[in-house]
């Protein structure tokens, strides 16, 4: 056997090329990857974080006051990005961390709205009221918040009609009442100072509060602001009197009539007008006989839905009458009572006028100052044929004279 063994016989048949290349390639340096590669770019723990980022950013954004006033919803988003984060960390790391985890997002979650609410305040118009009188709108307005904002002493009041603004004012205001539940301040509005016309038919009256760098908004009561007549009707009816009650010619008589206006706002079809609780306005009333006057009905004030007028010692009822909480009836009454009818009336025998057969005509006017007038007076003529057939007279609704 030749010397040394087959590994080295085996040894001594490779090139020298090879074992060269051998030996490089194990003293050969490592390549330096890149900090983050491709791959590792795309791993979710990055993604969970990126998207940990942008949640964060955008809770500060969406927590601002007029973000939250005007679209409260936004703070879904953040919380939403924020959620979805957190799950692909959670999911990219030891499961033991998971406690300390949640802690870091809610607090991630939460720290733009804590801090907005400690240096920030917001102010919400809770309700209106309305004077006994009906001149005056109270707001009631809630502060939140702000723990370490500056204290309120003025704010900015605006009112639109219609989607026009028609009255603004800068006010003093403070929050410095206190019920059950918290603080609150006051605002008290004049109807004369921004009524334009009735709050009806989708026509609103919006109350906007600007007031320590937040506001709000606030949709006045229609019922309260509907103050404009423009619409009246009336009616009178013939009271019927039996035997006794007539001339010796007639056996069934016309011995008195009952006068009812109703006055308020226009309503659908024939139907008679709404009510007007808080209205301010005069009624004239009159009955002619042709050409002459045969009842002149006393003017009658209505404020606040309370009517008054001279009764001229029992000749026209009362003297007083509540209207426009149960319909816009205003009954005229007169000296003698109509039991079946609960009203008054007024006898034929007190007409100023003859009294004859022949055709009536009964007036009713409706007028109103500034800020409630409409642009003209309102009015309605109703007739009637006065007339006798047989020995029964009778009182009828007709076209015209």
């Amino acid at each position: 056997m030749s010397n040394g063994g087959l590994l080295e016989k085996a040894m001594a048949q490779q090139p020298d090329q090879e074992v060269s290349e051998v030996i490089e390639a194990e003293i050969t340096p490592p390549y330096l990857s890149p900090a983050i590669s491709s791959s590792e770019a795309r791993n979710p723990l990055f993604v969970g974080i990126g998207l940990g980022v942008l949640g964060l950013l955008l809770s500060w954004i969406f927590a601002l006051p007029n973000i939250q006033s005007a679209y409260a919803f936004t703070g879904l988003i953040p919380v939403a990005i924020l959620g979805g984060s957190f799950y692909v960390v959670w999911i990219s790391i030891d499961r033991k961390m998971v406690g300390v985890l949640a802690v870091v997002y809610l607090l991630m979650a939460a720290s733009p709205f804590i801090a907005s609410s400690v240096s920030t305040s917001s102010i919400t118009v809770v309700e209106s009221t309305l004077s006994p009188d009906s001149t005056e709108i109270t707001l009631k307005i809630r502060q939140s918040g702000g723990f370490m904002s500056s204290s309120i002493d003025t704010a900015d009041v605006s009112i639109s009609f219609d989607g026009s603004e028609v009255w603004s004012n800068n006010a003093n205001f403070t929050i410095d009442r206190e019920d059950g539940y918290g603080k609150y301040g006051q605002l008290t509005l004049t109807v004369s100072d921004f009524y334009s016309g009735n709050a009806v038919s989708g026509q609103e009256y919006v109350v906007t509060v600007n007031a320590g760098g937040s506001g709000d908004s606030h949709t006045l009561a229609s019922s309260l602001l509907i103050r404009t007549v423009d619409d009246a009707q009336n009616e009178a009816d013939g009271y019927m009197g039996t035997g006794a009650d007539c001339d010796s010619n007639t056996e069934n008589c016309v011995i008195g009539i009952i006068l009812t206006s109703w006055i308020g706002y226009q309503a659908v079809g024939n139907n008679k007008p709404g009510g007007m609780p808080f209205a301010d306005y005069n009624v004239t009333a009159t009955l002619m006989e042709g050409s002459e006057v045969a009842v002149q009905y006393p003017i009658i004030t209505v404020q606040n839905g309370q009517a008054s007028w001279d009764d001229s010692n029992g000749d026209y009822g009362s003297g007083s009458a509540i209207v426009g909480d149960f319909g816009s009836d205003l009954p005229l009454d007169g000296s003698l009572s109509a039991p079946e009818f609960d009203r008054m009336y007024i006898p034929t025998d007190d007409f100023q006028s003859a009294g004859e057969y022949g055709c009536y005509s009964f007036v009713v006017e409706v007028s109103q100052s500034a800020p409630w007038t409409a642009p003209l007076i309102v009015t309605d003529t109703t007739y009637y044929e006065y007339d006798k057939t047989g020995d029964t007279e009778s009182w009828n609704l007709v076209n015209s004279c």
